[in-house]
């Protein structure tokens, strides 16, 4: 997992810079968007009640699958925090996250994943 994480920490910077030198804009218009993308972000993750965050990471904590509020919460933080990283591809990830359409398709993959995780940690394992 160690070097999962390490390879996409070098990775990603790469791919985001690539990307703007690829896309040849001016200084100014890249400054702009990096700064209008984080305003937003910023705004979507500010506006996002904690009590629900601090929910979800209790109910994780404790093996039990989290709430469908706490998982769009979840899902709402984390796109405004991909807005505020500096890059395209970032910001195209967060805006999606933010879609409420996207996140409802999301949700039960993600109860499914976090189901499964909270089984692997009671030690209870179920027949496929």
């Amino acid at each position: 997992m160690f070097w999962k994480l390490l390879a996409l920490m070098l990775v990603w910077p790469m791919l985001e810079i690539g990307l703007l030198l690829w896309l040849q804009w001016p200084l100014e218009v890249s400054a702009l968007e990096v700064l209008i993308t984080a305003a937003v972000g910023w705004n979507f993750a500010r506006r996002e009640d904690l009590s629900l965050w601090s929910e979800l990471v209790s109910d994780v904590r404790n093996g039990r699958v989290p709430t469908r509020e706490g998982l769009d919460a979840m899902l709402v933080v984390l796109g405004g925090w991909a807005l505020m990283i500096p890059g395209i591809i970032s910001d195209i990830l967060g805006a999606v996250m933010l879609i409420p359409a996207v996140r409802e398709l999301a949700l039960p993959g993600l109860r499914v994943l976090l189901r499964e995780q909270a089984e692997l940690r009671k030690g209870v394992s179920y027949p496929r």
